[in-house]
């Protein structure tokens, strides 16, 4: 039999979200050979044991001079702009966390890179892949969807509280509806310099949006409710809810035997980073840079709203 070609793909960062979702993805796919880059010595050795992986660098610079077919940056996003930077001009291929960067200057001047460079920067935002949330895209003529994510006591900055965390709920809004951005409208509390909550409305397509965060919550919840004529659809957590229609009330759910990883979009995400991969190694895709930048220039949009007001 065939051995099947593997891509080398190096890890940069390996922190919490490395850990838990993309690490065991990439260690167990048939396709990937796995890199890991971290400066931190000791769960970088943790780690290479647990997934009994060789390839492991505590530089940057050392894993570039490598060559790997990819590489997924995983890091705080302050670190975001230079690992990209250094990766696209050594023509490699990149995934990165959302945000690219704190600012839509940066992030601009790495998008306007990757196209320069033809190589593929791609964002990971998993709510697309979530397949209750995939469903909805399939959905037409949507009359008002609302999506609302709540935390405890997490207070934060103004940039970071966007584009760290509320950039989920703009992103997935932007997915699930059509057309340009209009009539948007920003509402903000701030306590002690520090952003409590948010609420963000705008139309697309005669959609109207509505998205919001509470970050002094009772309770971490996420909660999607979707409209089209004649229906509604609920959904909780990513993974279960309702679909109204008639007066009716029907259960969705995901079956219960699939994995978190899946239910929350992390797999089918990975697997579209994959493909992604082998498309525009022959042919360079500017939609996707187009579509990254709509979400970043509308977080950009959200932030400067707050400063003035």
């Amino acid at each position: 039999m065939k051995e099947l070609h593997k891509m080398k793909i190096a890890l940069i960062g390996l922190g919490d979200i490395a850990q838990k979702a993309y690490l065991p993805i990439a260690a167990n796919h048939p396709k990937v050979d796995p890199i890991l880059c971290t400066r931190n010595k000791h769960v970088l050795n943790q780690l290479a044991i647990k997934y009994r992986i060789d390839k492991v660098f505590t530089d940057v610079d050392e894993l570039i001079k490598t060559r790997p077919n990819a590489a997924m940056v995983h890091s705080a996003t302050d670190s975001h702009y230079d690992y990209i930077s250094k990766l696209l001009h050594a023509g490699i291929p990149v995934f990165v966390d959302k945000p690219i960067c704190y600012s839509l200057s940066a992030s601009e001047e790495l998008l306007n890179l990757a196209t320069k460079k033809q190589k593929l920067l791609y964002v990971g935002f998993n709510r697309r892949f979530a397949p209750l949330i995939a469903s909805l895209k399939n959905e037409e003529n949507p009359i008002q969807i609302f999506w609302q994510k709540n935390r405890i006591n997490l207070p934060g900055d103004l940039r970071a509280f966007i584009f760290d965390d509320f950039i989920h709920v703009v992103d997935s809004l932007l997915f699930l509806a059509k057309g340009s951005v209009d009539n948007m409208s920003v509402f903000s509390k701030i306590q002690d310099d520090k952003l409590e909550s948010i609420q963000v409305q705008w139309q697309q397509n005669g959609t109207l949006l509505n998205g919001t965060m509470n970050r002094v919550s009772g309770i971490t919840e996420e909660r999607v409710e979707y409209y089209s004529n004649g229906n509604k659809w609920e959904i909780r957590e990513l993974v279960t809810g309702f679909h109204s229609k008639n007066a009716q009330q029907y259960p969705i759910h995901i079956d219960p035997w699939k994995s978190t990883l899946y239910k929350r979009g992390f797999i089918d995400m990975f697997e579209d980073w994959l493909s992604a991969l082998e498309l525009e190694a022959n042919q360079f895709n500017m939609n996707r840079i187009e579509d990254i930048w709509k979400t970043h220039n509308l977080c950009e949009t959200i932030v400067n709203s707050v400063s003035k007001n």
